[in-house]
């Protein structure tokens, strides 16, 4: 017997046997015509693209996950998050520059070129570029737009040693005066006074504010390290998100 005409016949038998089992005529399918266009896919949903000639974009209608949301539902979550200059501020909240840092420093007065045991404000400034997220030029990194917890910390740091010079070159500043009078931020008794913290802040003081900082002073051990407290914690307040 010739085994090797057997094992070469047996591929084509095996394959005009599974042809016939698919195609009743034991045919090979018809292949499909190149020329022949497949059917048009259906138009994706107008709010995936940009419309038509006659159109703009269709922006979703509702603020949902779906593209609605409940008018209850949006109010309710407005009130809880306050007016619109809260939530703007909760939003696009980021930490001032480190030059603008040092430039606020320079205008109320501060010497960041003074050095002393404990350190001063403009040493702690100087050696606090890194947690207040300085850009680092030499190793192509950019400054860091974002609060950290320790680059906060320092801030509060630098306020509070920057404070009694802050408090005694307040009244002699030419933004702080009015009609030649100066604004100081304590009486004679250690209580805010609001022309002063205006100034401080940069926006007119409210009750609430001369309570918080009054309350600041009185509950220190001493009274000059409560308007260094109150000082810095105003400051820290009004140029971050609080």
């Amino acid at each position: 017997m010739n085994y090797k005409r057997l094992f070469l016949s047996l591929p084509l038998a095996f394959l005009s046997l599974s042809c016939g089992l698919d195609t009743p005529d034991g045919l090979l399918p018809p292949a499909e015509d190149p020329q022949v266009d497949p059917p048009p896919e259906a138009p994706p949903p107008p709010d995936d693209y940009t419309g038509d000639e006659e159109n703009t974009y269709d922006h979703m209608s509702g603020l949902g996950e779906d593209g609605n949301k409940d008018p209850m539902e949006v109010l309710a979550q407005r009130q809880d998050e306050g007016p619109p200059e809260i939530r703007t501020r909760l939003h696009s909240c980021q930490k001032i520059p480190f030059a603008t840092l040092r430039n606020i420093l320079e205008n109320f007065g501060v010497n960041l070129s003074a050095s002393g045991d404990p350190p001063t404000a403009g040493q702690l400034l100087n050696d606090g570029a890194g947690p207040l997220g300085a850009a680092v030029y030499d190793a192509r990194v950019g400054e860091t737009i974002v609060w950290t917890s320790s680059g906060a910390a320092k801030q509060f740091d630098i306020f509070v040693q920057a404070a009694p010079e802050i408090i005694a070159a307040l009244p002699s500043m030419a933004q702080c005066q009015e009609s030649g009078i100066g604004a100081s931020i304590f009486d004679e008794n250690g209580w805010c006074l609001e022309a002063g913290v205006t100034c401080l802040l940069g926006k007119p003081a409210t009750q609430q504010h001369l309570a918080i900082c009054s309350d600041l002073v009185t509950n220190a051990s001493t009274p000059e390290k409560g308007q260094a407290i109150a000082v810095a914690a105003l400051l820290s307040a009004a140029h971050s998100c609080e």
